[in-house]
């Protein structure tokens, strides 16, 4: 199958919970609703048309004025295709639930995009800190505006 029909079945399939996104075509991406995110992604490693069962990353996008995003980038091994079901969240209240029941690996990304963005990740068993100290109070590192502490240096503008 390629990755034009994929997208296609998806989003028949799924109707209006599944947007297709132009983005690159050697890796197309959906637009999935939060609340419909977990069952999706159990559908898509369960069911034969699909076997996307490989989890390659999670990764957390802070685009300030419009909100923030998760972004999971995944491939079937067996049908060799690549997928991205991208997740659009609230900046002022981030959430989605956690994915590490259908994709074990899931499980440090979640807590990174925890602790570096301030997203709160729905029934996990276990955020707590991977790369800031345990102590930290600072605010969440990776946000667009976070300004730092006493500790920070700024990159010099051009």
């Amino acid at each position: 199958m390629q990755n034009e029909q994929l997208v296609s079945q998806l989003v028949e399939k799924f109707g209006a919970q599944a947007e297709k996104v132009e983005l690159n075509p050697a890796q197309p991406a959906l637009v999935v609703d939060k609340s419909i995110l977990v069952e999706f992604l159990k559908q898509i490693k369960e069911d034969e048309n699909f076997k996307i069962d490989y989890l390659s990353c999670i990764s957390a996008v802070d685009y300030l004025e419009n909100g923030m995003e998760m972004n999971y980038h995944l491939c079937s091994i067996e049908l060799r295709y690549k997928l991205t079901v991208k997740v659009k969240l609230d900046r002022e209240k981030p959430e989605v639930p956690t994915i590490r029941e259908i994709h074990p690996g899931a499980d440090w990304h979640e807590r990174e995009a925890w602790e570096l963005f301030g997203i709160d990740i729905k029934g996990h068993p276990n955020l707590k800190t991977l790369l800031l100290p345990e102590d930290w109070k600072d605010g969440w590192p990776m946000r667009r505006d976070w300004e730092g502490n006493d500790d920070f240096v700024k990159m010099p503008e051009f």
